[in-house]
């Protein structure tokens, strides 16, 4: 998560070593406890708390966010006395090419960047955002997850934790696994039959009782296991980053015959939802609703999710446009979030690497606005980019070619091509992956 991130990356890999053996409010900002305590609290005092703090931030941005400041016809006095539906219709619904092209202009001006850490994702839809964070944030939304997640029993520094993502990738020549303190890290394109009894001695040796991972992965792991092959009671299957197909729940369930938790959430903080599946099915998501307001925007016969963190008063995004559908009714309950893609990717050997691992990195994000991953053959790949200004320099191509060689040239052969634009697709979001192979 976001918090382990942040400190990982100045403490190094030492962190994940002795942190099971430190106090938690050694580790974590009091805003986690005190984000613990709320969502303790019964469901009339959580909403009463969601407006309190969604005033605070539409305040918060008027007084001190350049963009607001000049584009609300809103003063942060009436912001903080009239009623808040009417104040919050006040502000414009907010786009991620809005936010990428003015990112500063959304940053709070007396923030010091020096002090933050600047974190860029693709999604599934290969448009790119980049948001600052500060360790308050990443801790805050650490806690939410706990709550939800605590109670299968999960902790993130205690609990023994198998994890498949984009954090345990290794090379294509190295072990599948390695050990991180409490948790094991199995590389999510190491998930084949010749890795397979590596990757079951490590699980029998680490003996884990959670896994924490990307639904692609874990039913990669599902169709190479037999659910006779853990002889480990697993209490629960943590999913995340991605949408996850019936088929592949179906797979997680057989194999770990377990809960099974879902989330929805975005790199840009301002929705989350939780879902659950079981021996009946996939239940609804339920919109956490002291993380962010969530709300719908018609769009034709669709309904749009829109999100305004409850939290963020570093980088505040407040109506803010997720490409995302559902209708969220009553209670935040959602039947189904749709927009949202996955694919896989063959390599040289067969085989399959989650489309998402895919990323570009935040220098590239300066001179790149768009990007697509395009498979015809198995072990060659095309990068599609959309350059931001004009086209792309020489050494801009040669940097863009070079960085994704180094993340990728054991599996893959890749080439750059540069278009106009990456059209959307009929569910209105660009997709990451276009794989003739699928």
């Amino acid at each position: 998560m976001a918090a382990q991130g942040w400190l990982a990356a100045r403490v190094g890999a030492g962190y994940y070593a002795w942190r099971r053996f430190l106090p938690a409010r050694i580790l974590y900002h009091p805003d986690f406890f005190r984000v613990r305590a709320l969502l303790a609290q019964d469901d009339i005092r959580v909403a009463q708390e969601a407006r309190r703090r969604l005033r605070r931030v539409l305040v918060h941005a008027l007084e001190h966010v350049p963009w607001y400041r000049r584009n609300v016809r809103l003063g942060p006095a009436e912001a903080a006395h009239e009623p808040l539906e009417q104040v919050l219709a006040c502000f414009p619904y907010l786009s991620k090419d809005e936010v990428m092209a003015q990112q500063r202009d959304f940053l709070d001006c007396r923030a010091d960047t020096d002090k933050l850490l600047y974190a860029t994702s693709g999604g599934s839809s290969g448009q790119g955002i980049g948001m600052w964070r500060s360790k308050r944030l990443a801790d805050i939304e650490k806690a939410f997850f706990t709550h939800e997640w605590g109670r299968f029993g999960f902790s993130f520094d205690k609990a023994r934790i198998l994890r498949i993502g984009a954090d345990a990738r290794r090379l294509a020549h190295e072990a599948p696994t390695r050990v991180a303190g409490n948790r094991l890290m199995l590389s999510p394109y190491h998930l084949d039959a010749a890795h397979r009894a590596a990757i079951l001695g490590a699980i029998a040796r680490f003996r884990p009782a959670y896994v924490h991972a990307y639904p692609s992965s874990a039913a990669a792991l599902a169709e190479l296991l037999r659910p006779g092959d853990l002889a480990l009671p697993v209490r629960a299957v943590l999913l995340a980053s991605e949408p996850a197909t019936p088929a592949q729940l179906a797979a997680i369930r057989r194999l770990f015959r377990c809960p099974v938790s879902l989330n929805y959430g975005l790199s840009e903080r301002t929705n989350l939802a939780f879902a659950g599946y079981d021996d009946e099915g996939l239940g609804n998501y339920r919109f956490q609703p002291l993380y962010g307001w969530s709300e719908n925007r018609i769009d034709e016969d669709r309904c749009e999710i829109v999100g305004t963190s409850l939290w963020n008063d570093l980088m505040p995004l407040i109506r803010y446009r997720t490409g995302d559908y559902g209708r969220i009714g009553a209670g935040g309950r959602c039947a189904a979030i749709d927009g949202r893609g996955q694919d896989f990717l063959v390599d040289r050997s067969g085989r399959r690497i989650p489309g998402l691992a895919i990323v570009i990195d935040e220098v590239t994000w300066n001179f790149v606005r768009l990007y697509q991953v395009r498979q015809r053959r198995p072990g060659a790949i095309t990068l599609a980019v959309v350059a931001r200004h004009g086209v792309l320099s020489a050494e801009q191509r040669a940097f863009v070619l070079d960085a994704q060689q180094r993340r990728w040239g054991g599996f893959f052969d890749i080439a750059l091509q540069e278009e106009r634009d990456i059209p959307l697709a009929p569910n209105g979001k660009r997709k990451l992956v276009v794989s003739a192979l699928a």
